[in-house]
């Protein structure tokens, strides 16, 4: 089965056991199965995490590490089971010398099936064998190679997805949520379709923030050039140059009074935000920080709520229109809300995983 064939020569890869021919075979699979590509920059990534993690731990420590991360993770395997299913077959050395690359194997036939299917179980009515998804749950973010080298960074609570000849003939995919993009240059023209523009672009990085359930997209160049078009305005097109941002309003916001006949969207062109450490505030997400600047609470409380896998609710709507800024990084959300408790006067309570905002 070629799914088999797949995880044992990753597997043989990350032991550092495969030949030149097994390796050049992997690679023609995953050229064959762009869909596979995710769960292996995954398994590669935390593989090479949690060996460095275990330079100062003999081989059973590691091996018991892995079992307990597994179990962290909903697989519970038995020890035992473990050491002689798991055991490739081409080991055939003492028990302390085969267990770190059985512990390699052992994560990648425990998670493979959870990785490579997992878009399937959140629709499997609306995703065929030709079509590849990735989706990140609130709480988390990724990082995948698409087939064409590109480098993609998933933001919280999003959605991608792309045809399987991605990168042979052409190079589009769909974005529900937020990401930042690393494009490796090619003649062939790499689109993104949101629900409110399409962008496409040849070689560059970038960020669009496109959530259903935001009132705006945000697309934020950092090298580069990249084309828009506005959905709803197919006629124009917008350039953007380095260290600019385009912001569309999905609807006029009255409250604004921001009325025109054709109820066209809001187009703003700004610049990116410079932080005081020279970083940049639209894609501070990707090192892993949760950074906002004048921003409702209203507004942070949605970038909580998928940073931090909770539900947020604002009792008094006057709270919610409260502006903040400030940075979290290391904190809990506990941690987040009495930070933010020095400079708002608030109270909160939480049960399980809601949030409850009142005065």
């Amino acid at each position: 089965m070629p799914q088999t064939i797949f995880w044992n020569l990753l597997a043989k890869k990350l032991a550092a056991e495969a030949t030149a021919e097994e390796l050049k075979e992997l690679a023609e699979l995953m050229r064959q199965h762009p869909d596979w590509l995710y769960a292996a920059q995954y398994i590669q990534d935390l593989w090479n995490i949690q060996k460095q993690d275990d330079k100062s731990t003999s081989a059973e420590e590691a091996f018991q590490k892995h079992l307990s991360f597994l179990k962290e993770n909903g697989v519970e395997l038995n020890p035992l089971e473990a050491e002689t299913v798991f055991l490739h077959p081409y080991v055939k050395k003492k028990r302390k010398k085969w267990l770190i690359p059985a512990v390699a194997l052992l994560i990648i036939i425990s998670l493979s099936t959870f990785l490579l299917f997992r878009s399937s179980e959140v629709n499997p009515t609306s995703v065929s064998q030709h079509i590849s998804e990735v989706t990140t749950k609130a709480g988390s973010r990724s990082k995948l190679v698409l087939p064409d080298s590109s480098i993609v960074w998933l933001n919280a609570g999003s959605k991608l997805t792309y045809n399987s000849e991605f990168g042979l003939k052409k190079r589009e995919i769909n974005l529900n949520g937020e990401a930042y993009f690393d494009v490796k240059r090619s003649k062939i023209p790499f689109i993104i379709k949101t629900d409110a523009i399409q962008i496409k672009v040849l070689g560059t990085a970038f960020n669009i923030k496109s959530y259903s359930d935001e009132k705006t997209t945000e697309t934020s160049l950092v090298r580069g050039e990249v084309e828009i078009t506005v959905n709803k305005r197919p006629g124009e097109k917008f350039i953007l140059k380095p260290n600019e941002k385009l912001v569309i309003a999905h609807d006029i916001n009255e409250t604004r009074k921001i009325v025109t006949e054709q109820k066209a969207p809001l187009i703003v062109l700004s610049k990116l935000t410079q932080l005081e450490d020279n970083s940049i505030l639209e894609t501070s997400w990707v090192n892993n920080k949760l950074v906002f600047r004048d921003e409702s609470f209203e507004d942070l409380a949605k970038k909580m709520e998928r940073w931090y896998n909770v539900k947020v609710e604002i009792k008094d709507p006057e709270i919610g229109q409260i502006r903040l800024g400030g940075t979290f990084e290391n904190e809990t959300v506990v941690q987040a809300l009495e930070a933010l408790q020095i400079t708002t006067g608030f109270h909160f309570e939480i049960n399980s995983n809601q949030i409850t905002i009142t005065k």
